[in-house]
């Protein structure tokens, strides 16, 4: 689903309302960078979503309103629209595929697919995708694995991920990039819990002066 392995474990804030038929949910993620597949972007980014389901299928948009761009950057805003279906394939392993249209205020929009699989085993939660931009002809693969601990003195779990990627476009410059997460999040009721992340990612591109960079995430969960 759009950018769950991105951003990781970082979804900081978020509504639930569940149906018979169809689910639907809403979250907002603060971060003081904003980084998409190793390379910062912005600066202070307040992330939207909401996400419709039902069944194996869903749809939704996902936002970046930075309050500080990147300089040499030429977006203000960016608008993310995604759909897809799961299919599980067996026990703990599920099949996921769908398209997402890349809308940015300032520069041209271009359209991805997608189709991943993720697992879990025994709280290992590997996963590996792939996706392809049409209009700027880009391949990426990225592949994730991600592990909790309890941390009982707190009533909370460490929540622990790692990411390795690689970016090949059809005329440029190919890339690596990596990083690691680490968040916990702190229930204050039934309903409310508030979400501390801490955020590391690093990319082999030649000519950027901002190689790795290390970000923090908070807000604020409620689901009803």
């Amino acid at each position: 689903m759009k950018k769950a392995l991105v951003l990781g474990l970082a979804a900081v804030a978020s509504i639930g309302v569940a149906r018979a038929e169809y689910s639907i949910s809403t979250d907002i993620t603060f971060a003081s960078d904003y980084m998409f597949r190793g390379v910062q972007l912005a600066e202070n980014t307040l992330h939207p979503s909401i996400e419709i389901s039902s069944g194996q299928f869903y749809l939704g948009y996902w936002g970046a309103f930075p309050i500080n761009n990147v300089e040499s950057k030429g977006w203000i805003n960016e608008y993310d629209f995604y759909a897809g279906f799961t299919q599980e394939l067996g026990e703990g392993t599920t099949l996921d595929v769908g398209l997402t249209h890349y809308y940015y205020t300032e520069i041209p929009a271009s359209t991805e697919v997608y189709v991943g699989i993720t697992g879990d085993f025994g709280g290992i939660t590997p996963g590996v995708y792939a996706y392809y931009d049409f209009d700027l002809e880009v391949l990426t693969i990225q592949g994730s694995v991600g592990y909790s601990l309890p941390l009982e003195s707190v009533g909370s779990t460490l929540d622990l991920s790692a990411t390795l990627g690689y970016v090949e476009p059809d005329a440029g410059e190919s890339y690596t990039y990596w990083g690691v997460s680490a968040v916990v999040p702190f229930q204050l009721n039934e309903n409310a819990t508030v979400t501390a992340g801490l955020h590391y990612t690093r990319n082999d591109l030649s000519g950027v002066e901002d190689k790795d960079k290390l970000y923090a995430t908070i807000g604020l969960t409620l689901g009803f």
